[in-house]
């Protein structure tokens, strides 16, 4: 074995060492090899204790949902623009139950994207920097989960629910990552030890592994192979915890599950919900399929629904409970659409003037902040840019945005670049 071990190149040893762990576990909860120091920095201050994003993936228009444009008379006439629980704020009518929350949310109507193409803006959203080939930089989540203090438990506290888009744990390494969960209605899969797999043959599987471990680290010592090692502990402690109970959304009454409704991403919401509870510091649910070239109103009423109920539940939900004012809710998408309609009835890309939105946490709801021109077309008014967006989300948390990590190249980075608070809507 040693031997082996001794003839494989770096990568070889690592592809072999995450094989032999999905073997031994027959889990696959861990995204990669983990290569941060092991740090936790506490919080500063702030309401938020928790954030919930939801990814609106596609670009969702802005004119036909929270900038309503009266000179725009395509959006307007099909949109059909309805009164909300805000005064003098109109929504799209495809959005009638967000429509009653307005009064919760601060509308970050001049949002402005430096990427025109789906993967780099979502990574631009994500991460808060510009796609660069020389290095991956964390997302957001991989932030928080750094720099706030766990609260949760045995559950990580980065979790992402639905189709898994974002761009990890970046240089931080997997010990920042987001611990993924593709569908909210099936929980968290492949976290039980297989039937055919006795206890007795799993402590010698796990033992067989510290044996592999031991002889690489002996040559190899380095940062990677300590984090290797601790994300595996935390693998089995996960594997025979109680706070897996988060994740069975059964549990739930009949009431509250139809509030979110059937369909996976309400039910993400609804889980959502469930680990702030257990104090997960920051949750990701994903809503997609908001690409809309072609005849975006006949599409937008079919997966608009799905949402609406969702973000509205979720709302309700968390101001019921008592959660809205420690619980920060972002609704972000990587940009906008084009305020004309094309020639094949759908609306193109549009990154220079969108809308974003943030409830809860400290933000003073009924607001719009920013304006874009007549017809939607760009801002004019308190341009706020993706890194300023992403700084809002630290700033609510409490966070230190002056505080400066070192890549692995030597390079320093801070949480959201050199982006500057929205300091007025809280």
């Amino acid at each position: 074995m040693k031997n082996l071990l001794n003839n494989l190149n770096d990568l070889d040893r690592r592809s072999f060492l995450q094989n032999i762990a999905k073997g031994l576990f027959a889990v696959n909860i861990v995204p990669g090899m983990a290569s941060a120091e092991e740090q936790i920095l506490k919080a500063g201050g702030g309401n938020a204790k928790s954030a919930i994003i939801i990814r609106v993936l596609g670009g969702m228009s802005h004119v036909d949902s929270f900038d309503i444009k009266e000179a725009n008379k395509d959006a307007m006439k099909a949109a059909e623009p309805i009164k909300s629980s805000a005064d003098g704020i109109r929504v799209g009518k495809f959005f009638p139950k967000m429509a009653g929350h307005m009064d919760k949310f601060a509308q970050i109507n001049s949002m402005f994207n430096t990427q025109g193409a789906h993967n780099p803006a979502q990574y631009l959203m994500s991460t808060g920097y510009e796609p660069r080939g020389t290095v991956m930089h964390p997302d957001l989540g991989g932030w928080i989960n750094r720099l706030a203090t766990r609260t949760s438990g045995d559950i990580p506290s980065y979790v992402k629910i639905g189709e898994n888009k974002g761009q990890g744990c970046g240089f931080f390494g997997s010990k920042y990552a987001a611990l993924p969960v593709a569908s909210a209605t099936q929980g968290l899969q492949n976290i039980k030890r297989p039937r055919r797999v006795t206890k007795q043959h799993f402590d010698e599987r796990l033992s067989l592994m510290d044996q592999v471990n031991h002889i690489y680290e002996k040559k190899v010592q380095t940062a990677s192979t300590k984090a290797f090692n601790l994300i595996y502990q935390d693998a089995v402690k996960l594997m025979q915890s109680k706070d897996l109970d988060v994740f069975d959304i059964s549990k739930e009454g009949k009431a509250t599950k139809e509030l979110y409704g059937e369909s996976g991403f309400g039910q993400g919401c609804l889980l959502a919900r469930r680990l702030v509870e257990q104090g997960v510091r920051c949750i990701e649910v994903t809503h997609g399929g908001w690409d809309f070239h072609y005849g975006i109103y006949e599409d937008i009423v079919e997966i608009a629904p799905a949402l609406d109920q969702g973000v509205a539940a979720l709302m309700a939900d968390l101001s019921a409970k008592g959660l809205l004012d420690s619980t920060l809710v972002a609704v972000v998408t990587e940009f906008g659409r084009s305020p004309e309609l094309n020639n094949r009835a759908g609306r193109n890309h549009h990154p220079v003037a969108y809308t974003c939105m943030l409830a809860g946490g400290g933000v003073k709801g009924g607001q719009k902040y920013g304006k874009t021109d007549a017809m939607g077309k760009k801002v004019i008014e308190n341009k706020v840019k993706v890194p300023d967006f992403n700084a809002t989300i630290a700033y609510a948390m409490g966070l230190p945005l002056d505080h400066v990590e070192m890549s692995p190249e030597g390079r320093p980075f801070k949480i959201a670049d050199k982006g500057k608070p929205i300091t007025s809507i809280f």
